[in-house]
């Protein structure tokens, strides 16, 4: 399926509420660098927490300062990340963080648990709860020797168990309050309120109990205790395991498991002999290619069917999704698990798989990624696959299958040369579905991708220089004042405005469509019509001078009289009124606009 104009339309990027353009990239996110634009990153569908990985290969943060550690925080608590991406992130940032760095961290987790186990409406809001749940699984399942600062961690227990014994905490609140101060008390050496022995190991082992050891393995501060928890959490899965060749080697795969956490197929041994995926554990994705054609360059967005709107790429997961037969091994495997879930079946490393396609790379984790902007030329180059974003899976070199995505370039700006530039076009056609543009106005190759369906909306176009505008006219002269009495003299008339310079001429094009066994008729008359040559328009013509203002009026002159011998007013002087202000002079006539230039020549070639 092809995307419709009106359903390309409706992927335009919009703002978000904290002032970030969307979508936004791993890459972009990088370069902003701050709290705010990583929640807005995270509140994306498709985000990847490898972004908070420090050590990353790919584009991620490269520095966690309180500002962002609050905003993290912050961003949980007010809904804008889910709780698992969030947790991913966290946990990523202190994996790779300093020491004190990571203790900074876990003090801002304290704090925000702190207000969200208190939140009245915690009983009654799922959502809530389930933000309060990564909160929890965070700080259960860290590292271990990974802590918060003493003074900010203890208060905030103390706090806890005093909440807790007062019942001050909720029917739902308080298993979750009494589950983490289970963990505190641990990594103290107390197993409900008792040191911890190897027989309270052997005893959990006996009744199966994972949970506990796993916590005992994780959090005891002994560290021969925790290597026996661990290790009984390892006979647990062996014995569990449907693998009878696990079963088998039952103490061969402990060792394994203790030294390295997984159990990982010799592929030389047993070459895999088919594989597939379940394609329903996979992000399925149409990828939109946003074209910067002048500076070569396009960025690779997703997009999903069922949700409007662009978004980033996802991570590709391939654990659990693909599987595949291998000599010698009586089930299918997948991709190994991460040591830490201690699983013994066999498994296939993430390094001895490859996704062939040049915009994909595999992080340490085993989770493939997508760059975010690549070159034109390589964009462009994306097109050999067709309507498709082909993905093909190779495990130890050996090709076992496919799957791709929808492949959408969005139209690009017209390409519009407006220096008169002499254009070499090559139109490529050969793909009925997409016109690949290659334009060289003599400063190097421009590229461009326009799929058939908003090709006649995209433009080639030589273009020659605007005329200079022409100047403008001179101010006419002020009136004269007038004597006492008498008016303003008229302003002076403006002067006429210079003439618009001539438009340059276009350049030539010389065109060059290339159809392969596509008919061709459709396109050169597409082609013709929006590969062109075009004059520069005439300039302006020049502003009329505005005229002079006229003069201002003379002053009047007030009546004087006298008193004769006989008591008779005399008027000596009967005085006179103000004079009028002169007339304003006429503005100038505007100049005529330059001609315009010409069209350059064009020629026009199809071939096979």
């Amino acid at each position: 399926m092809r995307l419709t104009p009106i359903l390309a339309l409706s992927l335009l990027a919009a703002g978000c509420g904290h002032d970030y353009p969307l979508p936004m990239t791993a890459a972009e996110l990088a370069s902003y660098d701050t709290g705010d634009a990583l929640v807005a990153y995270l509140g994306q569908r498709d985000a990847s927490p490898t972004v908070c990985d420090l050590r990353a290969s790919g584009p991620h943060l490269a520095t966690v300062d309180d500002d962002a550690r609050k905003a993290l925080v912050r961003g949980l608590d007010d809904g804008d990340v889910a709780p698992e991406l969030w947790r991913r992130c966290v946990n990523a940032l202190v994996r790779s963080s300093s020491p004190d760095d990571a203790a900074l961290l876990l003090d801002a987790v304290g704090r925000g648990y702190r207000s969200l186990i208190r939140r009245h409406d915690l009983e009654r809001d799922a959502a809530v709860r389930d933000r309060l749940a990564a909160m929890q699984r965070f700080y259960i399942e860290r590292k271990h020797g990974v802590d918060g600062h003493a003074a900010v961690d203890a208060p905030l227990f103390v706090e806890l168990r005093r909440a807790l014994a007062a019942h001050k905490l909720g029917p739902l609140a308080a298993p979750v309050g009494e589950e983490l101060l289970a963990t505190w008390d641990l990594e103290h050496g107390l197993w409900k309120g008792e040191p911890v022995t190897l027989a309270t190991i052997d005893a959990l082992h006996a009744a199966g109990d994972e949970k506990s050891l796993r916590r005992i393995a994780d959090r005891l501060p002994d560290d021969g205790l925790r290597a026996q928890a661990r290790r009984r959490v390892i006979r647990l899965h062996i014995a569990a395991s449907p693998f009878p060749e696990v079963r088998a080697a039952a103490a061969t795969v402990e060792e394994a498991l203790m030294k390295d956490g997984r159990w990982p197929l010799a592929l030389a041994d047993h070459p895999p002999t088919r594989g597939w995926l379940e394609t329903a554990k996979v992000p399925m994705r149409g990828v939109l290619v946003r074209q910067s054609v002048w500076q070569q360059t396009a960025t690779l967005l997703g997009y999903a069917g069922d949700h409007p709107g662009l978004s980033v790429l996802p991570e590709v997961k391939l654990r659990g999704a693909l599987y595949l037969e291998a000599q010698g091994i009586s089930r299918p495997v997948t991709l190994c698990a991460p040591p830490h879930e201690l699983d013994p079946s066999p498994c296939v490393l993430p390094r001895d798989v490859t996704l062939d396609n040049p915009a994909a790379y595999l992080d340490k984790g085993g989770a493939f990624h997508f760059v975010d902007h690549v070159s034109m030329r390589d964009a462009v180059n994306l097109a050999q696959m067709g309507e498709r974003f082909v993905l093909p899976v190779s495990v130890a070199g050996k090709r076992l299958l496919t799957f791709d995505w929808i492949l959408y370039y969005e139209r690009p700006a017209d390409m519009i040369f407006d220096d008169g530039s002499n254009l070499r076009v090559l139109v490529d056609r050969r793909d009925p579905a997409r016109f690949i543009y290659s334009v060289d106005g003599g400063r190097g190759v421009y590229l461009a991708a326009v799929e058939g369906i908003d090709a006649p909306g995209f433009h080639v176009v030589s273009r020659g220089v605007a005329g200079a505008p022409g100047g403008d006219g001179s101010a006419g002269s002020s009136g004269s004042s007038g004597g006492e009495c008498g008016d303003g003299g008229p302003g002076g008339p403006g002067g006429d405005g210079g003439p618009g310079g001539a438009g340059g001429d276009g350049g030539d094009v010389d065109v060059t469509l290339r159809c392969g066994d596509a008919p061709c008729q459709d396109a050169i008359a597409l082609v013709r019509a929006n590969v062109f040559s075009e004059g520069g328009p005439g300039g302006p013509g020049g502003s009329g001078g505005p005229g002079g203002s006229g003069g201002p009026g003379g002053s009047g002159r007030s009546a004087t009289t006298h008193t004769d011998s006989d008591g008779n007013t005399v008027t000596d002087d009967p005085g006179c009124s103000a004079g009028s202000s002169g007339a304003d002079g006429p503005r100038g006539s505007d100049g005529p606009p330059g001609s315009p230039g010409r069209p350059g020549r064009l020629r026009f070639s199809a071939v096979r």
